[in-house]
């Protein structure tokens, strides 16, 4: 017979073990996609396995999140386990690792010892020379003086969302801006986007568009408004994986191809091929179901799905979740081209690196609410941090 009190009792002892605060009877459907990964993690760690591998265990974690990781993977490590850890992070790499093998294109660019790795020797592996330089200039690049501010596109007035009831949030996009949203895990940004764009739930508040106030009820209505959602799962909201790409990126607007019913499936397929082309979707075919590419060239397709449509604001969450450092690099640059073609962006992301080096403003919530806004001046991952503790 299954003994459940002990049962209960081992499960949340093992989550304890890297910080994390859950009922050991709470349903995982209720759980964020980091609350997810880090049960995952979890259970893999309480299997005391000779090996472990990790696969970007840290996707969805913040540093603080990770740091507790480190500090379980080390004592495991110290006690003999050997782990293999997967990720795209290269601070996480340079931190950890004793030995770091590099694989570009299926094959083994180079393996580095531990007093050999580096930030700029794991991208040259990761891209090529060529590209390794662009990338490391790419922080440089994206620094770009601060974005004249343009006329306010979308306020956001003392809006409640589902996870805080209590808390309100107050914010404003301007045009041809990149508002970064920072915080830790559970501080409600998720929640945030999902209001706005109509995804989850809006208690009260209100949101209005280039001055005019917007009746947001539904994702349709937000689309209809030229609001458009990124989201933090891609696989599982951002995508309908068994459909070919050709199919996803028009999925929205499939009627502005439709003639008495019926779609022209060449003017479809031009349209398609040309906006995969200008964001450099790498694909065999347009026909191909979207489950066969990478992480990377999936996330350009969700942003071909909307790009479309020419949106008003597109708000980014997670944009850069478990891709490469190559494509890493070629979404950046999409978004600033977003922000310098006229677009209102707001991005969120857990990556502080990545908040700091492509945002305009940042504002860092805290348990459901803003606790600041930065300036670009002003934004350092101390700065962040503080405010996101606060």
């Amino acid at each position: 017979m299954l003994a459940r009190l002990q049962v209960r009792a081992d499960t949340e002892r093992q989550l304890a073990r890297v910080g994390v605060k859950l009922r050991a009877d709470t349903p995982l459907g209720e759980l964020s996609a980091a609350q997810q990964q880090l049960v995952a993690i979890v259970r893999a760690l309480s299997m005391n396995a000779r090996l472990l591998i990790l696969d970007e265990p840290s996707s969805s974690l913040t540093a603080s999140d990770v740091e507790r990781l480190f500090g379980v993977l080390r004592e495991l490590r110290s006690a003999g386990t050997a782990i293999v850890y997967i990720s795209h992070r290269l601070k996480e790499i340079e931190v950890l690792a004793d030995r770091a093998v590099v694989l570009r294109d299926g094959k083994n660019a180079g393996t580095l010892e531990r007093e050999a790795i580096s930030h700029d020797r794991l991208v040259q592996l990761m891209v090529g020379p060529a590209f390794a330089a662009l990338t490391k200039d790419a922080a440089t690049a994206s620094r770009r003086a601060t974005a004249s501010a343009g006329v306010p596109v979308l306020h956001i007035e003392r809006l409640r969302t589902g996870r805080y009831p209590d808390a309100e949030v107050s914010l404003t996009v301007h045009r041809g801006e990149v508002l970064g949203i920072a915080g830790l895990i559970g501080a409600g940004r998720s929640e945030l986007a999902e209001a706005i764009c109509g995804v989850g739930p809006r208690l009260s508040g209100r949101i209005t568009l280039d001055g005019q106030p917007l009746a947001i009820g539904s994702a349709r209505d937000a689309i209809r408004h030229g609001i458009c959602l990124v989201p933090e799962d891609r696989r599982r909201t951002g995508v309908v994986a068994a459909m070919s790409v050709r199919e996803n990126v028009t999925l929205p607007a499939i009627a502005s191809y439709a003639r008495f019913g019926l779609v022209a499936r060449g003017s479809e397929a031009e349209a398609v091929r040309r906006i995969t082309t200008a964001l450099t979707v790498k694909a065999p075919s347009i026909e191909v179901p979207v489950a066969t590419l990478s992480g990377g060239n999936q996330q350009k397709v969700v942003l071909a799905k909307w790009l479309a449509l020419r949106p008003r604001v597109i708000v980014f969450d997670e944009p850069t979740q478990g891709v490469d450092v190559g494509a890493k690099a070629e979404i950046h640059r999409l978004i600033r081209k977003l922000a310098e073609d006229g677009t209102a962006v707001v991005m969120i992301s857990s990556d502080m690196e990545e908040i700091v080096a492509e945002s305009d403003r940042v504002a860092v919530m805290h348990d459901g609410r803003v606790t600041g806004i930065l300036p670009r001046a002003e934004c350092t991952p101390e700065s962040i941090m503080q405010l996101a503790v606060s």
